[in-house]
């Protein structure tokens, strides 16, 4: 069985703008759950987040509609809702590692699904070590 993975939203990001610096490595990581080689489970924070980055870094309020429909309509990827089970969890992960808010939401996605965390937030993957 192929292990998922849960992918922060840097790494989503550097792969729809390509200025960004690790944008062919965020590309190729992005294309394996794209093509549904590799399954992908992201809390819905996560679809915010980067709707959010996107509308900000291009202006477009067009762009960021489309890609919010684009990630929704993945057959590969799943969105995990925030329910108080998860927030209990997510508080206890952040409480473990220092982690911030939406960071220790994907955090404990990953625990809890027991997929791979892909995440270019070096700081993010350090103090995760602890918890995964």
């Amino acid at each position: 069985m192929v292990k998922s993975v849960t992918i922060d939203s840097s790494v989503i990001i550097s792969s729809l703008l390509p200025n960004e610096k690790r944008h062919e490595e965020a590309c190729h990581i992005w294309n394996k759950v794209l093509s549904g080689e590799t399954p992908a489970v992201m809390p819905y924070s996560v679809l915010v987040e980067v709707v959010a980055s996107i509308r900000r870094r291009t202006g477009s309020e067009l762009l960021a509609v489309e890609v919010q429909k684009a990630l929704e309509g993945i057959s590969s990827l799943s969105f995990v809702m925030l329910d108080s089970r998860t927030a209990v969890r997510a508080c206890r992960v952040a409480t473990k590692t220092g982690l911030r808010g939406m960071d220790a939401l994907v955090v404990q996605v990953a625990k809890e699904y027991k997929s791979e965390l892909i995440t270019f937030d070096s700081e993010m993957l350090q103090k995760a070590a602890s918890v995964l």
